[in-house]
C-alpha cells in the first residue's frame, strides 16, 4: 500500500499545478484604452478567406466599421469553392480590395500563400491580419496600435472571446487551448532576454510592424509551416523584434469551428505540427494537464482502497489529498468556463472527457502524417 505521506504529497502537489495555473492566467495583460495618435498612420487590415461563406461578410463589414480613422482593408479569397466570393461581392466600400488568390507554389502552405499576397499588396504602416471566422469590435485597431505603441511592440497578438457552440467545441476546444497556455509563458515574452521559441502569435489577430514583417520576409519566411503564426512570430523575435500578446475578449471574437468534425479535423492538422514544434516541451506539458486531470481521481482511489483494506492512514491521506485537489481542479475549471466562455460551470466536470478527446485527436493526427497520408482541412492535404 502507498504511504500516506506520499498520498498527501501527492494531493499537495497537484494543488501546486491548478495554483500555478491561475497564476499563469492572471499574469496575461489586457489591451491599452483605445487612443488615436495626432498623425494617425496607415492600417492595412489584412483577410485570408478560403470557404469562408459562413462568416466572411460579418468579419469584412465589422472591419470596416473601426472607429480608427485610416484603414484599408483587404481581402484573398484563397480558391474558394463556396459563396466566399458572392459574399465579398455584396460589400460596396471604397477602402475594400478583394483579389483572387494566386496559385499556391510548390513548398507553401495555403495560407502562408494568401497572407505573402496581402502583405505585398498592402500599403499600410501596421499590418493587422485578422482570420475570417472573426468578428472585431470597433475599437480593435486603435487599442492595438494603442498598445504595441505603449509597450514598443513590433508584434502584438491577442486571445479573443471564443464563441463555443456545440457539445464538443464546449469540451474539446478549452483542454486544448489550456495546452497552449501551458507551453508558452505568457508573462515573459516581452522580457529582453526571451528566447524565440518562448513567443508565440495567434493567427486569429496578428498586428505587425510593417518595417519587422518585411525585415524577415514576410510569410515566406515561413512559407511550409502549418503553424506560421507561431513561427512568424519566432522569425521575428530572432532577427530582434519585441513580440507581446494580450487578453483581447472585449474586442474580438471568434467562432473556431461550429460541428465536432470540423473540431476533430482542425485540430488534427495542427497536432502534428504542434509536436514537432514543441517538441518534448509538449509532452511536458501535457502531463501536467493529465496530472491535474486524472491526479484526484487516482488518490481518492487510493483512498478508498485503503479504506476497503483497513489501513485508516492511507485512507484519510487519500481521501483528503484526493478530495481537496479535486475542488481545487474543478473549481479552476468553473471559473474558465464562466469568465472566458460563458459556459455553464458544469461543463468542466467534462474536463477529463475533452483532454482524452483531443489526446486522440492529436494521436491520430500525428499518425496520418507519418504514415504519409496527411490531414485534410478545407480541401487541402497537410503533411505536418
Amino acid at each position: 500500500m502507498i504511504l500516506p505521506a506520499t498520498l498527501l504529497a501527492a494531493g499537495a502537489g497537484l494543488i501546486l499545478l491548478v495554483a500555478r495555473d491561475i497564476r499563469r492566467l492572471r499574469r496575461i495583460p489586457h489591451l491599452s484604452a483605445p487612443a488615436i495618435p495626432a498623425e494617425p498612420p496607415l492600417i492595412s487590415i489584412l483577410i485570408p478567406a478560403r470557404n469562408e461563406e459562413r462568416g466572411i461578410g460579418s468579419c469584412v463589414r465589422a472591419a470596416l466599421a473601426q472607429s480608427y480613422p485610416r484603414i484599408e482593408v483587404i481581402v484573398v479569397d484563397d480558391g474558394s469553392t463556396d459563396g466566399t466570393a458572392a459574399a465579398l461581392a455584396a460589400i460596396v466600400d471604397p477602402r475594400l480590395r478583394a483579389l483572387s488568390g494566386r496559385p499556391l507554389p510548390p513548398g507553401w502552405v495555403g495560407k502562408c500563400n494568401a497572407c505573402q499576397q496581402l502583405g505585398e499588396g498592402a500599403a499600410g504602416e501596421w499590418l493587422l491580419f485578422l482570420d475570417a471566422d472573426t468578428v472585431a469590435a470597433p475599437d480593435l485597431a486603435a487599442a492595438l496600435l494603442a498598445t504595441a505603441s505603449l509597450r514598443s511592440l513590433d508584434l502584438l497578438t491577442i486571445f479573443p472571446f471564443l464563441v463555443l457552440g456545440t457539445f464538443w467545441e464546449r469540451v474539446i476546444l478549452p483542454p486544448f487551448l489550456a495546452l497552449i497556455t501551458a507551453l508558452f509563458p505568457f508573462e515573459q515574452m516581452e522580457r529582453p532576454d526571451v528566447r524565440p521559441d518562448q513567443v508565440l502569435a495567434n493567427g486569429q489577430c496578428i498586428f505587425v510592424r510593417r518595417t519587422a514583417y518585411a525585415g524577415v520576409g514576410g510569410h515566406a519566411a515561413v512559407r511550409d509551416e502549418v503553424l506560421e503564426d507561431v513561427r512568424l512570430a519566432q522569425a521575428i523575435r530572432a532577427a530582434g523584434g519585441r513580440v507581446g500578446i494580450a487578453e483581447g475578449m472585449a474586442h474580438l471574437q471568434v467562432r473556431m469551428y461550429t460541428s465536432g468534425r470540423e473540431v476533430a479535423e482542425g485540430l488534427m492538422k495542427n497536432a502534428a505540427a504542434g509536436y514537432r514544434s514543441g517538441g518534448g516541451r509538449s509532452g511536458w506539458a501535457m502531463s501536467g494537464l493529465i496530472l491535474e486531470a486524472f491526479g484526484p481521481p487516482w488518490l481518492l482511489g487510493a483512498g478508498l482502497a485503503g479504506l476497503a483494506l483497513g489501513d485508516a492512514g492511507a485512507a484519510w491521506a487519500g481521501l483528503a489529498g484526493g478530495g481537496l485537489s479535486l475542488l481545487a481542479s474543478l473549481s479552476l475549471r468553473a471559473a474558465l468556463y464562466r469568465r472566458l466562455y460563458r459556459q455553464p460551470a458544469a461543463y468542466g466536470l467534462l474536463w477529463p472527457l475533452g483532454l482524452l478527446s483531443y489526446l486522440l485527436i492529436a494521436g491520430l493526427g500525428m499518425w496520418r502524417v507519418r504514415s504519409g497520408r496527411g490531414v485534410i482541412w478545407k480541401g487541402r492535404t497537410y503533411s505536418g
